[in-house]
């Protein structure tokens, strides 16, 4: 894969979740079943049978605690052990759809801020991904008011952690994912001074809304501003060979598929590019 992309001159950007995403419905994620010391919410239980919203302590996902003494041992090792084997100098540190933060469970974090919490943890691993002149990538939900931009809990925060985006470093890029509709949210984050880019998934005309949103943006703006719009990440959930046989398979570009709508996205920029 590195040799490939190498050739190709494509960057290739290793993803670990980190902070949220310790859990998935039913399953708890490795790191908190090795060290269950670093659960954010130690007295909630995983659920046997998913039930959401009605999960036990209305679970969705859990984090772990950003304040643990050992918890950034652990990850950092985890982070440079990826980037190293990826030869890569550039990190997606994930960071979304984090709901257990600052939570009554924890006695280190309980009472904090819980916008300082989030931003104190991009912070810890923008500083440990900078001493090797690495670049960080996040998920951009948890920086936007789920409630004032329509958002709501899934594609934006309902746990203040918006307010996080006035205290993190402006060099970090962001990955404003949208899956059901093209929110203006990309212009929020080039405002603040950081680089974005649009992420649809599946849906073709929400990709190609985002796509052309992206270049208007760009001609619309100053240089200072509209250099930050970075165009489009296409997001696929699935294998490899889905996605390609989704993408050459002979059906409508509207029908709804990661191949599809990758597929309208490319043909966008073909006819942009001639």
């Amino acid at each position: 894969m590195v040799n490939i992309c190498r050739k190709h001159n494509i960057r290739l950007v290793p993803l670990l979740d980190l902070l949220g995403h310790q859990s998935y419905r039913t399953t708890l994620g490795n790191l908190l079943r090795v060290y269950p010391e670093f659960d954010e919410t130690p007295k909630i239980p995983m659920p046997t049978e998913w039930n959401f919203p009605n999960n036990p302590g209305g679970l969705i996902m859990k984090s772990y605690c950003p304040n643990h003494p050992d918890v950034h041992t652990v990850v950092f090792h985890l982070v440079d052990e990826l980037m190293d084997v990826f030869e890569a100098d550039w990190f997606h540190a994930g960071m979304d759809e984090v709901f257990f933060i600052g939570h009554d469970d924890c006695p280190r974090c309980r009472g904090i801020d819980k916008a300082e919490l989030f931003a104190q943890e991009v912070r810890t691993i923008h500083n440990h991904l900078s001493q090797k002149n690495r670049r960080m990538m996040i998920w951009g939900d948890r920086l936007l008011d789920g409630k004032f931009t329509g958002t709501w809990m899934w594609e934006g925060s309902m746990n203040v952690t918006h307010r996080a985006i006035d205290m993190i470093p402006k060099d970090i890029f962001i990955c404003d994912w949208h899956y059901e509709r093209a929110h203006l949210t990309p212009v929020l984050f080039a405002a603040k001074g950081l680089d974005v880019a649009s992420c649809p998934w599946r849906i073709p005309d929400v990709a190609v809304a985002q796509f052309d949103d992206m270049v208007r943006f760009r001609q619309q703006s100053g240089p200072a501003m509209g250099n930050r719009f970075q165009g489009i990440i296409q997001t696929a959930w699935g294998s490899a060979e889905q996605l390609m046989r989704e993408y050459y398979a002979p059906t409508p570009d509207r029908g709804q598929s990661v191949g599809a709508c990758l597929k309208s996205v490319m043909n966008k920029l073909k006819a942009l590019a001639r």
